[in-house]
């Protein structure tokens, strides 16, 4: 595809045509900076196979954690169920397609997702390197030290979020975020966060919302999240499979 593009971009006609072209992909606007940032093939390729495997990748880990979550907390789901409701109603709920705008005002939801990776972070540790030399209380880490951050120890940290393992969507009320928001970097934060955020949310929301107005999800037996085991590597699984029922959701 590299090849292919960088034949079209000597070709001056093609270009042209291409240039009008209403939506452009992430593919093309690193391309159309090929020439212009001295881009080598193979950083175009790396940077194009890591958006491919992050947003698949993180996107299915974080909802596998989701529909746990609301097969293990039924009355969560009922809430998210009765959010829909509202933006859809009843006749048309399973049948009308999901816009931009409808993704706007699914509140609840939001705060579903972000509770399930304040517990369950995709990411469970992240790395940067001081450019400074960098004062943290009495300590002082000199320029170019390596700082692991614990994402999901922060996350679990009882003196940031009482009671940190009980699963609580209000917890990200606007009114009681704002003094913990700090404490909250499931997409990392500053300016080397996670580039595919706000996609990942909206491609969240549009799938849950889907499945939870086609699906009811159930477990055989509730379980306590601390009952959770969990596996790290680069992101965070479990060390036996989340296991949900699916029941085909009727209305009257």
């Amino acid at each position: 595809m590299i090849q292919q593009r960088i034949r079209k971009l000597n070709n001056p006609d093609i270009l042209e045509n291409e240039n009008n072209q209403i939506y452009r992909t992430c593919f093309d606007i690193l391309m159309e900076a090929f020439p212009k940032e001295n881009f080598t093939s193979k950083q175009i390729r790396d940077i194009v196979i890591t958006m491919l495997l992050t947003a698949s990748e993180s996107i299915s880990i974080a909802m596998n954690f989701v529909i746990f979550m609301l097969a293990n907390f039924p009355k969560v789901q009922e809430k998210v169920l009765e959010e829909l409701l509202e933006i859809y109603g009843t006749e048309t709920i399973k049948s009308v397609p999901i816009k931009y705008d409808d993704l706007q005002k699914m509140h609840y939801l939001d705060r579903v997702i972000k509770e399930t990776m304040r517990i369950f972070p995709v990411i469970p540790i992240i790395g940067r390197q001081a450019k400074e030399d960098l004062k943290i209380g009495e300590v002082i880490l000199p320029k170019g030290t390596n700082i692991f951050i614990p994402i999901i120890k922060m996350h679990r940290n009882e003196k940031y979020w009482p009671n940190p393992l009980m699963f609580d969507p209000d917890r990200f009320l606007p009114e009681r975020i704002k003094s913990q928001s700090y404490y909250y970097i499931a997409f990392s934060d500053g300016p080397r966060n996670c580039i595919g955020m706000k996609y990942a949310m909206m491609s969240m929301k549009v799938i849950l919302a889907t499945l939870a107005r086609t699906f009811v999800f159930k477990v055989n037996k509730s379980v306590k999240i601390d009952e959770i085991k969990l596996k790290f590597s680069l992101t965070i699984s479990t060390e036996k499979p989340l296991k949900v029922k699916l029941e085909k959701r009727y209305f009257q």
